[in-house]
């Protein structure tokens, strides 16, 4: 009585080495970590004079990070080069350096966009502090 072998030779996979590959990258691709980062975007757009009245802070999140929508009185040609964002302990604080008494303000609408690794719980918008998330989660 002959004997076959279920799995011989001429079944054997050519994709044998591509597989590998593929589990190799996958592995070296998780196994990287990134680096404490924030990337942030802002866009502004002139609505008015400082009489009207301000609204409160809105805050999207996506896959992307937040997005947050408010309003604020900003010097009079305010462009987006004129703020700062940066790090302090589990929160990010948003500053406009430039902002001095005295001179004309208007309203703008800002559209903030942010990503960072570490997660931050809190963000400080001038005065206005905003919990992200509950501590711990």
């Amino acid at each position: 009585m002959k004997t076959i072998d279920a799995y011989t030779s001429k079944y054997k996979s050519n994709n044998a080495p591509l597989r590998r590959l593929g589990v190799s990258l996958l592995i070296l691709l998780f196994s990287c970590k990134a680096g404490p980062y924030i990337n942030h975007n802002l866009s502004v757009e002139r609505i008015g004079d400082c009489s009207a009245t301000l609204t409160s802070c809105t805050m999207t999140e996506n896959t992307n990070g937040e997005h947050y929508v408010f309003n604020r009185c900003l010097v009079e040609n305010f462009n987006t080069d004129d703020y700062l964002i940066e790090r302090k302990g589990d929160t990010l604080v948003l500053s406009f350096p430039k902002e001095t008494a005295g001179e004309q303000q208007a309203l703008y609408k800002l559209h903030l966009d942010i990503h960072a690794n570490p997660k931050y719980n809190y963000i400080k918008l001038g005065h206005e502090t905003l919990q992200i998330s509950a501590i711990g989660k």
